[in-house]
């Protein structure tokens, strides 16, 4: 039995004709630019890492990122470009899927185009709550505010300050940036696919955002990336492992009021896997038990910790969805959960 399960986690039905590799490196530029037309979302920026793969419908209108692992398609949040023709971009990408005996997965996808998934048949299942900022409504005033304003205080009256450093960046900044990073990683293996990686190439896309202390050394950094839509997100954080009760705290607020004044609207914290899923009575069953992983499941992934650090700040939750079809749910999470934590390549190459 046990070797059944790992065969159909691992293996994929062959084929008479391999899938065709669609490397991003050629496809960067007209992505870049299709993103700056039309808006991206808050996984966009992952395209960056390199580690996908990237499907085009038929008109070129519409970019679906994806990786293949074992005998499914996992595509990386809603397809991107020109919203007329997602629909359409989500058949021909089932079509592309069946074609070769494999079978399409979307991860993180959003409430916005549920129609056209239901529409090409998919079935859901609520994977978390994406946490968003709405930077018009943050403010650090009030009781419930008091923790984040003496984190603030502490830091500046010692010394410590804050800076957003734009690309392109020097040799000594990048070296300083990259000791953090692997001072933070210590012996912990980079994870991919729906989670940023370090590199300098990737680093370097992005305005950082910095806090140094009293000494003028980086202490923690967040990279900030933009969906070209008026949102900015904060992706990859890190910092070092004797920084301040309240670094990162500060860290946020900084970036949170440094948005603002740069004519952000929003800013997106990520999704909090597991977050709000199964707890009402009407839940679906395998929500219910996606529920029981978030109450007991701390040990190995701290999502109530997770959650309860986002909702310091999140104005608004919007809930991610997995769609999937001809598969089974069980093997589909597992298959999900290793590609994410497979080994990443970090190669600084530009």
């Amino acid at each position: 039995m046990y070797i059944k399960i790992f065969n159909s986690l691992m293996t994929t039905r062959r084929t008479r004709n391999e899938i065709p590799s669609c490397n991003l490196e050629g496809h960067i530029a007209r992505m870049t630019s299709l993103l700056q037309e039309k808006g991206g979302n808050h996984l966009t920026h992952l395209t960056f890492l390199k580690d996908k793969e990237v499907f085009w419908n038929e008109e070129q209108t519409v970019f679906i990122l994806y990786k293949r692992f074992a005998n499914k398609l996992i595509v990386l949040g809603d397809p991107v470009g020109e919203e007329a023709h997602i629909y359409q971009a989500i058949k021909e990408f089932s079509d592309y899927g069946r074609d070769k005996g494999l079978k399409p997965v979307f991860y993180q996808i959003s409430p916005k185009f549920m129609q056209h998934y239901h529409d090409s048949g998919y079935r859901f299942v609520k994977l978390g709550e994406e946490g968003i900022v709405n930077l018009q409504l943050f403010s650090t005033e009030g009781k419930k505010n008091g923790k984040l304003r003496t984190s603030l205080n502490k830091l500046s009256r010692n010394g410590y300050s804050f800076d957003v450093m734009l690309p392109p960046f020097s040799e000594e900044v990048l070296s300083e940036i990259t000791a953090v990073s692997s001072m933070w990683l210590g012996d912990q293996k980079e994870k991919g696919f729906s989670v940023a990686a370090f590199s300098e190439e990737y680093v370097s896309r992005f305005p950082v955002a910095m806090i140094r202390d009293s000494q003028g050394k980086l202490i923690a950094f967040a990279t900030l990336p933009t969906n070209y839509k008026g949102t900015i997100s904060i992706d990859l954080m890190r910092k070092v492992a004797d920084s301040p009760n309240g670094t990162m705290d500060a860290l946020f607020v900084h970036i949170f009021n440094w948005a603002k004044s740069n004519g952000y609207k929003a800013c997106s914290l990520g999704m909090s896997p597991l977050s709000n899923v199964g707890n009402c009575h009407h839940s679906f069953m395998t929500e219910k038990l996606i529920h029981l992983a978030y109450l007991h499941g701390n040990s190995l992934y701290n999502f109530r910790g997770l959650r309860e650090f986002k909702d310091k700040f999140s104005t608004d939750w919007e809930p991610k969805y997995l769609a999937y079809k001809k598969t089974a749910l069980p093997i589909a999470f597992v298959q999900l959960l290793l590609l994410i934590n497979q080994n990443q390549k970090t190669k600084n190459t530009f």
